[in-house]
């Protein structure tokens, strides 16, 4: 029996991430796992292959409905992967023969819909062999969000807002960047280890960290392996987690002792760095909806050495189940979002959330705030952060709030952060942005209860 090539493990990847919505480093990992033939440069292949497609699904997509004799949505999703796959190669790898491209597609595509299936890619794929430059383009002048949208494979509706709010040439920053494949990050387990111990480690396995810029827990690798053959992930000494993501817990800023509630908790890396903030001293109840959310907070807790963390399932838009009365020190609602400031790491989010998501999100985390406002004690604290750069679900969220609460107030962050971290203060919340920060697009606000 055949070994399944990188270009087939691709394609199931890519199937699954559309119809399931799982993420593409987990079905990679996964991947690496479940076929072992694979060398290294097949790993870096798929990887490439795999975040490729999702980065410019958009671009490949209008190719092919320039150059496909059967109208585009009467495509089968799985043939039209494989072209989105043989169409990368031919578009964004130099190093791949086209012809290697060309005719491992037709195979795929013979395997799901016979000789008819294998000669439809066939001619499709070498139609833009031949044909490529002749492709038309929108024109940046007459259609500018919808030149963005296909040079540089964004949903129009999102291009269009951006457009809108900050003008074209700002807009073509922000899709440029989310189409730059970003640094991996670690954040050093201080319970375990110091940074500089941790990369001086990390350098004698011939990796090559560097010190991020910002967060004191933070370390940059170039070139990093897969993430499955990290070294010391499961001693626990790291963690992977955007430097951006790290910061937001220093607008939380929990003491040592303290009492603390981390709302919408899973995976729980700001839980964890919650713990390890506090010196493991204290209580941080964990709260999520399900229970293998909540397994994955306790592992990855008894991976880092963390003993202060008790899970609770439970929706953060209705009452808790704690004792009647009971307040806690600081309350971080971590709340879900379209994840539009993460879209370099999770480039499949630009495919799978739709313009109506975003009000619809906008008030769950309206809700979550509501209810968890109710648990902070008297002069405690309240921090609401996502990982979105969306005005709707940052700033009308926090204003709404502040309208509805009067018992509540937005602190000033200039007294609370380093002064390292104060350019990132806008309009007194915390705001990162891909364009220009060199991490993900993460926004934070701190309430203090009167």
């Amino acid at each position: 029996m055949k070994s399944k090539g990188p270009r087939a493990i691709c394609l199931d990847i890519l199937t699954r991430n559309e119809e399931a919505g799982h993420h593409p480093d987990s079905l990679l990992d996964a991947s690496f796992k479940k076929y072992r033939h694979l060398t290294s440069l097949d790993r870096a292949f798929l990887t490439e292959l795999t975040y490729g497609v999702l980065r410019w699904r958009g671009r490949l997509d209008w190719v092919i409905l320039h150059f496909s004799k059967i109208p585009f949505e009467k495509i089968e999703p799985k043939i039209l992967q494989v072209l989105r796959i043989g169409l990368y190669q031919i578009l964004f790898l130099s190093r791949t023969p086209a012809s290697a491209a060309v005719n491992e597609s037709a195979e795929m595509a013979k395997g799901i819909r016979g000789k008819g299936g294998a000669a439809f890619v066939n001619a499709v794929l070498r139609s833009v062999l031949r044909e490529n430059a002749q492709v038309p383009y929108p024109d940046i002048d007459q259609e500018p969000a919808l030149h963005l949208s296909v040079l540089h494979s964004h949903p129009l509706w999102l291009v269009q807002r951006w457009v809108g709010e900050v003008g074209v040439e700002e807009a073509m920053r922000i899709c440029s960047r989310n189409n730059q494949i970003p640094a991996l990050t670690l954040r050093t387990n201080m319970l375990k280890t110091r940074r500089e111990d941790l990369m001086r480690r990390l350098k004698e396995k011939g990796l090559r960290p560097t010190a991020c810029a910002f967060s004191e827990e933070g370390i940059l690798l170039s070139e990093p392996p897969p993430v499955s053959e990290l070294p010391f992930l499961r001693e626990g000494l790291f963690i992977i987690q955007d430097e951006a993501s790290q910061l937001i817990i220093s607008v939380s800023d929990p003491k040592p002792g303290e009492k603390i509630l981390d709302a919408c908790a899973a995976p729980g890396g700001k839980t964890t760095q919650i713990a390890q903030r506090m010196q493991n001293k204290g209580m941080i109840y964990a709260l999520d909806l399900t229970r293998e959310k909540l397994a994955r907070i306790e592992g990855l807790c008894q991976t880092l050495g963390v003993s202060i963390v008790r899970t609770l399932k439970a929706d953060a838009r209705r009452p808790l189940p704690v004792p009647e009365g009971m307040s806690f020190d600081r309350v971080l609602a971590d709340a879900p979002c379209s994840g539009f400031g993460t879209l370099r790491r999770n480039p499949d989010l630009k495919w799978r959330r739709m313009e109506k998501d975003v009000r619809r999100l906008s008030e769950l985390q309206t809700s979550i705030l509501r209810n968890l406002s109710g648990y902070v004690k008297k002069g405690g604290v309240l921090v609401y952060s996502t990982c979105t750069v969306l005005h709707e679900e940052n700033e009308d969220v926090v204003e709404g709030f502040l309208k509805e609460h009067t018992d509540f107030e937005l602190e000033q962050l200039d007294g609370i952060l380093p002064e390292r971290l104060h350019p990132f203060i806008q309009n007194s919340c915390f705001k990162t942005f891909p364009t220009k920060d060199e991490m993900d697009g993460f926004f934070a606000a701190r309430f203090k209860k009167r």
